[in-house]
């Protein structure tokens, strides 16, 4: 039973009621000085927002005469509350499981105890995370208090446990080797001169400790070829792992990878993978990077954010545009209408140079050349026909019979030359590179494109598609949601499915593209939709109120803020162009030089036959006019 004293104490004023002050005032004399007492216990309150004070129900009036919780009673930086508490004998105290839902809400006791009590009230306010003070009035022996933290440790990995005893401040440090007990575990003496994390943590002295890493796109665990057993982990996260051993001093477990890797909710309502391990307190460090979201799991926390990434849609390379066509699409559609466009307003430019020409009777001066004359003196209409007509032959560099006998058309020809110059170097150009770097048709841009595209959009693991298309945010994701497809294969090679059968788009990791499918890449047979429909931050995870969280994060963060996580992308990135470079030069050798076939040059053959068409239309349309026209005179003559 506990009974609060309704006291309540502030940070910048002491507030007490008659019935504390009449406590207070039953003061004995101090074992140790309040110097001392602060010195020692100055670190551990820092970070407390709150304490709970349990003096005995039977002793409260001893209890509070002790020197250590004078000191608690006297200090103005945490808030407290003072309570009275009694356990029965018979009582049982099975103390709390890790992840129970009563350690959301973490307190931070000062319990006065006797040795004798110790182990039952140590039971009975067990809780995974929090901050225990046990003021020990009585005589201990070092042993059993040995064993019952010991005990603390392993079934609840309770380590912040204060001992305030006659003999000073005590802890016990779990990654000290007791050569007496042959166990890991031991009471040392706390000085106050470094925090408690700093103290035990960093420096484990070799503490076992089981880290789970399994294949993910910064994680590849590579296995002993003779015994097969997981030997080390190559990436990011195998780096990290290996400077986190080396700075804590831990001995790193290596567990065999999972073979349901992050772990998924089954339908009886347990999980498998890394998740199903958090929850059965089989592993101590996931160090593969989990997508920060909420996995509805509460035994499961995040690290601080290690790196990032883009969930992205790829799907097959769209198909190479025929060497039929290619020709007309080596340039693009807007060069196409500039270049038509253009010979169409210098053909006007020209006619209107004749216009005035001819307005100001220049041709006049020519009197002494009849072909020029006889030119001039046709119908303006066919003279305008005959401008267009050279309009063209010059566009496409092609020489004119006969030059206008006018100054002014002729330095305007001379520039339609130039410009025709310049055109036909672009197309040539360009038709040379598209032989050698063949063209495709348009590839998906956007989640609108994939949606009218029609494809199945299949995924692997379920923490990549359940939110992916919110069907509330948009009516586009409602529809995109519907084509999502689940792949419960988890050693599928989802890509290869898209690449070699088609038909259907996938989901995954930008990085993950990039470094293991770079080569479907650079082979033109994987397209990455540029729109990319979800960010997110990625973390380690381990169970909720771990130990060693606060010590890692720390070193995560000084990883992060000395640019060591760039470094291993960028090192893994390197490893990857170095691969690949023999082929990519392999490949760059035979793509120099390209020999042309028929195949090539369908386009001119289509054209020639094209053109014979026409003329031939032509003949028959001209040959029917003119029997027509001979119709007519003899009609006129008879």
């Amino acid at each position: 039973m506990i009974l609060p004293l309704f006291i309540f104490f502030f940070g910048f004023g002491l507030k007490t009621s008659k019935s504390l002050q009449g406590i207070m005032d039953l003061q004995q004399k101090e074992e140790f000085t309040m110097e001392q007492i602060n010195k020692w216990l100055e670190k551990p309150i820092n970070d407390i927002p709150y304490l709970d004070v349990m003096l005995r129900e039977k002793n409260y009036t001893k209890d509070v005469d002790n020197s250590y919780i004078e000191w608690f009673l006297k200090q103005t930086r945490i808030s407290f509350t003072l309570n009275i508490y009694s356990i029965g004998d018979k009582r049982k105290f099975p103390g709390l499981k890790m992840g129970e839902a009563s350690e959301n809400a973490i307190k931070h006791y000062v319990i006065v105890t006797s040795f004798k009590d110790f182990e039952q009230t140590s039971l009975y306010f067990a809780k995974h995370a929090g901050i225990y003070f046990f003021v020990i009035l009585d005589e201990f022996r070092l042993r059993e208090l040995r064993e019952i933290c010991h005990m603390l440790w392993t079934k609840h990995q309770i380590f912040k446990s204060f001992l305030l005893t006659n003999r000073g401040v005590l802890i016990f440090d779990p990654f000290v080797w007791n050569n007496r007990t042959g166990k890991y575990g031991k009471i040392i003496q706390y000085t106050g001169e470094k925090s408690l994390e700093r103290t035990i943590f960093y420096n484990m002295r070799g503490y076992p400790l089981r880290v789970q890493q399994f294949r993910s796109v910064y994680s590849k665990p590579m296995l002993n070829p003779i015994t097969k057993k997981l030997q080390h982990v190559y990436g990011v996260d195998g780096r990290v792992s290996d400077v986190l051993q080396e700075s804590l001093n831990f001995t790193r477990v290596l567990l065999d990878p999972d073979p349901h890797y992050f772990g998924e909710r089954s339908p009886n309502g347990t999980y498998n993978g890394a998740i199903g391990s958090i929850i059965d307190n089989k592993l101590d460090l996931c160090l593969t990077g989990f997508f920060v979201k909420d996995y509805m799991v509460p035994e499961m926390e995040f690290s601080v954010a290690v790196y990032d990434d883009k969930l992205c849609i790829y799907t097959p390379k769209a198909k190479q545009i025929p060497e039929s066509i290619l020709p007309i699409l080596s340039v693009g559609y807007d060069l196409w209408l500039v270049f038509i466009f253009s010979a169409f307003v210098c053909g006007f430019i020209w006619v209107l140079l004749r216009y005035l020409n001819l307005r100001l009777k220049l041709w006049s001066r020519l009197q002494t050349e009849p072909t020029i004359n006889g030119k001039l003196d046709k119908p303006y209409k066919w003279q305008v026909v005959r401008i267009f007509i050279d309009t063209w032959v010059v566009w496409v560099r092609v020489n004119i019979n006969h030059y206008p006998p006018f100054n002014s058309e002729k330095i305007f020809i001379a520039s339609l030359c130039l410009v025709s110059v310049i055109f036909g170097a672009i197309f040539e150009s360009s038709l040379a590179t598209v032989y050698i770097h063949p063209l495709y048709y348009k590839d998906v841009q956007t989640m609108e494109d994939l949606d009218k595209t029609g494809l199945f959009v299949i995924y692997k693991y379920t923490s990549m598609g359940d939110d992916l298309f919110f069907s509330e945010t948009s009516p586009l994701f409602a529809s995109l949601n519907k084509k999502l497809k689940h792949v419960k294969d988890l050693n599928a090679d989802i890509l290869k499915d898209v690449v070699e059968i088609g038909g259907m788009a996938g989901v995954t990791r930008l990085t993950t593209l990039l470094l293991e499918y770079l080569s479907y890449i650079r082979a033109k047979r994987v397209w990455i939709v540029p729109e990319c429909p979800k960010y997110y931050t990625i973390s380690y995870v381990w169970h909720k109120n771990a130990p060693w969280e606060e010590t890692v994060n720390q070193l995560l963060l000084r990883m992060q803020s000395a640019g060591l996580f760039d470094k291993f992308i960028d090192d893994m990135q390197t490893d990857v162009d170095i691969k690949l470079s023999t082929d990519q030069t392999l490949a760059q050798q035979k793509e120099e030089f390209k020999v042309l076939t028929v195949e090539d040059l369908q386009l001119s053959f289509y054209v020639i036959l094209l053109g014979s068409l026409m003329a031939f239309v032509s003949l028959l349309f001209e040959r029917r006019k003119k029997r027509k026209l001979t119709g007519v005179e003899q009609t006129l003559s008879g």
